[in-house]
């Protein structure tokens, strides 16, 4: 591996990745353990990114969390691809039809990044930020990118490892996954009902490239209680129409 030229920079950015994985901040002592850093120097880093409006203090004071500059700088680039429009005049048709929060999210590492947001107005409705990170094993923005992975990619990715319980309903172990991705390659969509958050349901289709990657996901999030078999079957009907009307297109980049 060639000699990172900027130790200072390399530094600042693994304290970025760092706190872009912990949503919900991490206090300076932290950071200082998991970088292994003397404190002044993870505290110069620190203000460093606070003084660029990379950081900010969580609500409580006590905690700092990456701030939405950095996602803006991403999103710029995602932007930039001639996929976004088409991306976003899907979202909107959707919404525009169910009134249910449409989300669109990319694969990063072991989780979906949430890239863009479409919110129901209605008083009840899902409760998300374009930014957010969350597992893939557990959501079905996560299930429908997982399912343009190999069984064996998928195991790679996750080892032997427990997979963490967010509700009682969280699948927990590989090979259950693994089973359900079967169903998912074979009927197009994926669907999680509570898995991840109690009383919320969400389906939600891949996106693929001419390789055959999912290389986007969009679904469709609502209450559990609006979520039974007629709306269910309506989401993946919509969600299919907007896929078959963007993969041709993505298939050319």
């Amino acid at each position: 591996m060639a000699e990172i030229p900027n130790r200072t920079l390399q530094r600042g950015l693994e304290m970025l990745e760092i706190l872009s994985a912990h949503p919900q901040g991490m206090a300076l002592c932290d950071l200082t353990h998991t970088m292994n850093l003397p404190r002044s120097t993870a505290y110069n880093l620190l203000q460093t990114l606070v003084c660029l409006g990379y950081a900010v203090p969580s609500a409580d004071g006590g905690k700092y969390v990456m701030s939405s500059r950095v996602f803006e700088i991403g999103s710029a680039g995602m932007q930039d691809r001639d996929a976004m429009p088409f991306l976003r005049e899907g979202m909107r048709q959707i919404q525009s039809e169910l009134n249910e929060t449409v989300h669109l999210g990319v694969r990063s590492g072991s989780e979906t990044l949430y890239i863009d947001k479409l919110d129901s107005t209605r008083a009840i409705r899902m409760s998300s930020r374009v930014g957010t990170r969350m597992p893939l094993y557990c959501t079905a923005l996560g299930k429908a990118l997982l399912s343009g992975m190999t069984d064996d990619q998928i195991r790679r990715l996750y080892g032997q490892e427990k997979l963490k319980a967010y509700t009682p309903h969280t699948i927990t172990d590989v090979e259950t996954l693994l089973s359900q991705m079967e169903t998912i390659r074979q009927d197009g969509y994926a669907v999680e009902r509570e898995e991840n958050e109690p009383n919320v349901c969400c389906v939600a289709v891949p996106l693929h490239n001419a390789a055959g990657e999912a290389v986007y996901a969009m679904s469709v999030s609502a209450p559990a209680f609006r979520m039974q078999e007629e709306e269910l079957r309506r989401c993946v009907e919509l969600l299919g129409e907007i896929r078959d009307r963007i993969e041709p297109y993505l298939k050319t980049l």
